[in-house]
């Protein structure tokens, strides 16, 4: 794809967040080398890892002087390692990109075309995945290549996993909510799509590797840390999202309910199921009491796809 015929290019920042992953890291790498778009900023954040991922992080720097290679004195977790890789991000936009994930070549250049052909009107262009254990694509909800409202994000049209750049004042001073061990990002990108508009590429530009550790659609995790996420996301927009889409506020609301049960707090389970209710009456959260009724390990497995998260 040619972008000659747009003059200066922007900058853009791609970070690569790592923590021990050295037997993925060099592929994930290799495929961000590998991009043809010629103004690239690369900065590779380590979480303080104990194996030789930070070593080979620091080999690949010394060949390319695009590569900035930064680290945690202390582990931080996933939202804190992305929050320091921007502190150090220069670029006009930006793209997140996890270590066990790949980059398929021409994902930046076709990102970048789209940002330019509409003349910088869409300050977050997104597209989709595919799985690694499927080959199909990992995001699910529009099947189209075009604009995607904000009422779209806000009610959920959009699930699963997929690959965004956005521009990196739109940031400010905002950085992802380190004390969420998971769901930190859809957070932070309900505020950026509050922003600006946003562009969907229905094609795949990233290689989503799925595997024992980033599976994260079940209960693999604290029920109790995971339902801190849905708290935050259930106050985010609440006005809006009860006046647009009352039903999927319900629903989340009824999820969280699931994951105090699960968590054993039976308590704010039932008050969630009561909330869920108020907002909308609903046969998922009339379920919900149902379970409440079992122990917790007859609850079903939850399959929560959460916005671009891993």
């Amino acid at each position: 794809m040619d972008l000659s015929t747009y003059g200066n290019l922007p900058k853009v920042s791609i970070i690569l967040t790592t923590f021990n992953r050295e037997y993925f890291f060099t592929e994930a790498i290799e495929s961000i080398l590998e991009q043809d778009y010629p103004n690239l900023e690369i900065i590779i954040s380590d979480d303080n890892s104990s194996d030789n991922t930070f070593a080979f992080a620091s080999e690949y720097a010394k060949d390319n002087p695009s590569i900035k290679v930064v680290s945690n004195a202390h582990t931080k977790g996933s939202a804190g390692n992305r929050n320091n890789g921007l502190d150090y991000a220069s670029g006009d936009l930006v793209l997140l990109l996890d270590d066990d994930d790949l980059l398929f070549k021409e994902s930046i250049t076709q990102m970048v075309e789209i940002y330019l052909r509409f003349q910088k009107k869409y300050g977050i262009i997104i597209a989709n995945c595919t799985r690694s254990d499927d080959g199909y694509l990992s995001g699910k909800g529009i099947d189209e290549t075009r604009e995607v409202s904000f009422q779209e994000i806000l009610c959920g049209q959009l699930q699963g996993e997929f690959i965004t750049l956005f521009e990196r004042k739109l940031l400010g001073t905002r950085r992802f909510n380190e004390d969420l061990k998971r769901g930190n990002i859809g957070l932070l990108w309900l505020r950026l799509h509050k922003g600006s508009p946003c562009y969907y590429l229905h094609r795949p530009l990233k290689f989503y590797r799925i595997h024992a550790e980033s599976l994260t659609q079940n209960l693999k995790y604290q029920p109790l840390e995971m339902v801190k996420n849905y708290e935050q996301d259930i106050l985010l927009f609440y006005k809006e999202r009860k006046a647009c889409c009352p039903k999927h506020l319900a629903k989340l609301c009824t999820i969280a309910a699931l994951l105090y049960h699960q968590g054993g707090n039976r308590k704010k389970a039932i008050k969630k199921i009561l909330q869920s209710l108020s907002i909308y009456p609903n046969f998922y959260a009339i379920q919900a009491c149902i379970y409440l009724l079992l122990p917790s390990h007859f609850l079903p497995k939850l399959k929560i796809r959460q916005r671009i998260e891993k």
